[in-house]
């Protein structure tokens, strides 16, 4: 009875000497929650409570398991070399287990991280060497007590292992979840991003026919609506003198009128149509078709300065049409801005680029000063730089004794398309 509350106010002053130290150990505990740290630090919990009351010093045995479990949780945060401070543990696991007065204890002795066969077979080899140091006689016993302490650490290898493979197998689902989450994310991004760059696509697409329609519709019916309403004061400033003429010109303007319905269905059809060349020879022709309207409807002159018809040279017909209605515009412009009476075309082209440039005598404000502001308020030139740098091209306009206009367009020559 004595012994019993001697041994148990031992243990009880002991404790209560190390509180602060063991809780500087929980908080080292806490640190680290990692499967082979948990085990071994359950080892080490359950030795030292399966130990305590045969422990040959109490203080001793709580001390070196502190340090044990200071150590296991060193280990844990070094990922890189699991077997760095594996001599200090020896040493201190050496002691505890002579202190414990525990054949059991030895088995804390398989945490020292050596080679697998080092591992598995020191706690029988520590214990055979104590049982000799000691001068343990009975032999059996010793025998039996090694092959248990080989047959604990097998076990403890075996549950260690179990328990890793575990950890693997559902790190390695929840990574595969995971990593197929992020994979569908990442897909349902991409079909959003394709979605939205489909639609701004067609949104762009849309907004470049309107563009083309508007340009197609002005440059080619512009001159005939002009030319129609020239005819038509014409006509007014005759009605009284001469009525047959003024009916003549009453005849001229329904027919530029009807040319340019029939203007606009034609770019409606070509915005509709695949896109092909022609030779420089038709844009001449067609070039010369214009200008023969113009000088028939308003009565001015246009010389022309053109290369010879070449048949072998194709253009890009969409290049053509707008070179075409682009003449037209200046035409129009001269003589409804600048009241110009004389014009002077002038067409240069070779395989990889054709040049427009008009110039009259007509009287006009536009300057380098207000350029900018002109190009930026003014529908038909606006919409003829657009074309031409979205082409690449240029197009510059100037006023020095007269206005003029030079549009060049690069493209690659080649067969009728």
């Amino acid at each position: 009875m004595f012994a019993h509350e001697y041994f148990t106010h031992t243990i009880t002053a002991d404790i209560l000497k190390i509180q602060n130290y063991y809780a500087i150990i929980v908080m080292v505990i806490i640190m680290r929650t990692t499967e082979i740290y948990v085990f071994s630090a359950a080892l080490a919990m359950a030795l030292t409570a399966f130990t305590l009351f045969t422990a040959l010093n109490v203080m001793a045995i709580l001390v070196l398991f502190g340090f044990i479990m200071i150590a296991l949780t060193l280990r844990s945060l070094d990922d890189e070399d699991k077997r760095r401070g594996s001599f200090p543990m020896l040493l201190m696991t050496g002691l505890y287990s002579a202190f414990s007065g525990n054949t059991a204890a030895f088995l804390i002795m398989y945490e020292c991280r050596f080679r697998r066969v080092i591992q598995l077979f020191l706690p029988s080899a520590s214990y055979a060497v104590y049982a000799a140091f000691t001068g343990e006689r009975d032999i059996p016993q010793i025998i039996f007590r090694v092959v248990m302490l080989v047959v604990g650490a097998a076990l403890l290898y075996l549950s260690e292992s179990f328990i890793c493979r575990y950890y693997d197998a559902r790190n390695s689902v929840s990574k595969t979840v995971s990593v197929t989450a992020l994979s569908e994310m990442y897909t349902k991004k991409l079909n959003q991003e394709l979605v939205i760059k489909n639609f701004l696509a067609d949104k762009n697409a849309r907004l470049e026919e309107r563009e083309n329609i508007s340009r197609s519709i002005h440059n080619s019916v512009g001159h005939s609506i002009t030319a129609a309403i020239i005819t038509l004061e014409a006509a007014d400033m005759l009605f009284d003198k001469s009525p047959e003429m003024a009916r003549e010109k009453l005849h001229t303007a329904k027919e530029r009128i009807r040319t340019g319905l029939d203007s606009i269905r034609h770019a409606v059809r070509v915005l509709d149509s695949e896109a092909v060349s022609i030779s420089l020879a038709d844009f001449l022709s067609e070039i010369n078709t214009a200008a023969d309207e113009f000088v028939m409807d308003t009565m001015r002159k246009i010389h022309m300065d053109m290369p010879e018809k070449n048949e072998e040279l194709y253009i890009p017909r969409e290049h053509t049409e707008f070179l075409t209605g682009a003449f037209k515009e200046f035409l129009s412009n001269g003589v409804k801005h600048g009241n110009a009476d004389v014009f002077l075309l002038y067409i240069a082209a070779d395989s990889n680029h054709i040049k427009l440039t008009v110039k009259d005598n007509g009287k006009s404000d536009f300057s380098a000063e207000n350029a900018s502001e002109r190009l930026r308020e003014g529908f038909g030139l606006k919409k003829l730089r657009s074309y031409v740098e979205k082409c690449g091209g240029t197009a510059v306009f100037s006023n020095e004794n007269g206005f003029k206009s030079a549009i060049t367009l690069p493209f690659e020559g080649g067969q009728n398309g």
